[in-house]
């Protein structure tokens, strides 16, 4: 390989602290190693003292140039631009310029900066193991790789983005999953790598994935158990660093009922559970409006005896039954946020004051019926029974469709809206995957 002149090295030198100078971690450390040597690194990344004292260990007496040659962590870079140093060092690496005629990138010891493998916090592991993803996607690799001990576990990283490198990893079971699925998350991911990946959404904008859904097209999981389970159900899973979660592509509408952690049930419970999640799906849609429509649209379709004694609940309250339902649902949503955002040694408190105390409030000042809280709790239930957060979020918000569409045209608004539903579920394909399909292998496992 062709060596540059000094002058060159140096020119370099002083083009890569220029590049950096708005960077305080951005450290320069002069040595000597037979030769005037010059160290750059980023101290947030680097742990030098430790770096120099194991290069140290691998070569006491010699010459550091010496273990560009007998070390693979060593790499000559004497042909880079300064973009490829600075992207090195905004990898982590330590930039090494030995006396004007070489320049060698390290691999060095990194300071601790991820936190170690821990319990879930946001998912409830029954019957499986209670290890949980972390931010470092090496570490998250490798929970993988004890769960599949197999050979045809594929993992291939690349990265993404041009202001802000993210490193990304695409994984997933060859045999398993379907290769057209495959090619197509590899295709998009491919033909979008300038587009920036900080969030989930980002994500989904580079997969090439509908902007607004009322479901979302990803598995999101934190427990290495379910992710594995879902590569063995043929998804492809997609590891962000520096994000304690996996992103099993594609999603089906399968998913909205059954997780894969219910294989570890009795078959019989198992299909009880998940006859019990689609009960939940259909309360949570239609409750809203199905009150609206009984209270002020289309009363005649109940008995006299319930007819009145709906009535009877209603009676005092000063508005129409949309209003009343919409205001209870909206204090919901907000009681359902604030209790998120709240400290946890709050949140508990807050839900009993809200949902508590505020009930029976607006009941017994005849804002509301005591007919309609019993509806807002079972809709709030079933909402919520569903195998995920991610999952209940579509349906929280196209309840107020179905609940206009009620008010304003009775049971036949009811039914359009539901049927519409399943239309839009029909022409929904993600990653080559119709999402109306009940298995992504084509088949029907145990999913």
């Amino acid at each position: 390989m062709q060596r540059k002149d000094q002058d060159t090295f140096e020119r370099m030198e002083q083009q890569l602290q220029e590049h950096f100078h708005k960077s305080n971690d951005f450290a320069r450390k002069q040595f000597k190693a037979g030769e005037v040597c010059s160290a750059y690194y980023l101290s947030s990344l680097v742990d030098i003292e430790s770096t120099f004292t194991m290069m140290n260990q691998l070569a006491p007496g010699e010459e550091l140039s010496s273990l560009l040659h007998s070390n693979s962590w060593a790499e000559d870079t004497s042909s880079w631009k300064v973009s490829q140093y600075s992207d090195a060092l905004l990898q982590g690496r330590l930039v090494l310029f030995l006396g004007g005629r070489q320049s060698v990138v390290v691999d060095p010891v990194a300071p601790e900066l991820s936190r170690s493998v821990s319990t879930t916090n946001s998912e409830n592991p029954l019957l499986s193991a209670f290890d949980a993803f972390t931010e470092d996607i090496d570490i998250n690799i490798g929970l993988l790789r004890k769960k599949i001990v197999s050979d045809r576990l594929v993992i291939e990283t690349r990265t993404s983005g041009t202001k802000s490198t993210k490193k990304l990893a695409v994984v997933y079971l060859e045999g398993a999953a379907q290769p057209k699925v495959v090619e197509s998350i590899k295709k998009k991911l491919e033909e979008n790598r300038g587009m920036e990946l900080t969030t989930v959404r980002d994500l989904t904008r580079i997969l090439g994935h509908p902007q607004f859904t009322l479901t979302p097209t990803y598995i999101s999981s934190e427990m290495p158990n379910e992710t594995m389970q879902n590569m063995l159900n043929g998804k492809v899973v997609i590891l962000i660093d520096q994000f304690s979660f996996a992103f099993a592509f594609p999603a089906i509408v399968a998913d909205l009922w059954s997780t894969t952690m219910d294989v570890n049930y009795p078959q019989l419970f198992q299909n009880f559970l998940r006859f019990l999640r689609i009960g939940a799906l259909i309360l949570a849609i239609t409750l809203p409006g199905l009150y609206v429509v009984l209270n002020s649209v289309n009363p005649e379709l109940l008995r006299i005896q319930l007819a009145i004694t709906v009535a009877k609940s209603r009676e005092g309250v000063p508005y129409p039954s949309l209003i009343e339902m919409l205001l209870v649902l909206v204090l919901l949503e907000m009681i359902i946020e604030a209790t998120i955002r709240l400290p946890k040694n709050i949140g508990p408190t807050m839900t009993m004051i809200g949902g508590i105390l505020l009930g029976q409030a607006i009941v017994q000042a005849k804002l509301v019926s005591n007919l309609l809280i019993i509806i807002l709790v079972a809709s709030a239930i079933s909402n919520f029974a569903l195998t995920s957060y991610m999952n209940a979020s579509g349906i929280r918000i196209y309840k107020y469709v179905v609940l206009l569409a009620s008010a304003f045209f009775g049971i036949w608004g009811l039914e359009a809206a539901i049927i519409w539903l399943v239309l839009y579920f029909a022409s929904l394909t993600i990653s080559t995957v119709p999402y109306l399909s009940f298995s992504v292998k084509g088949e029907f496992p145990d999913e």
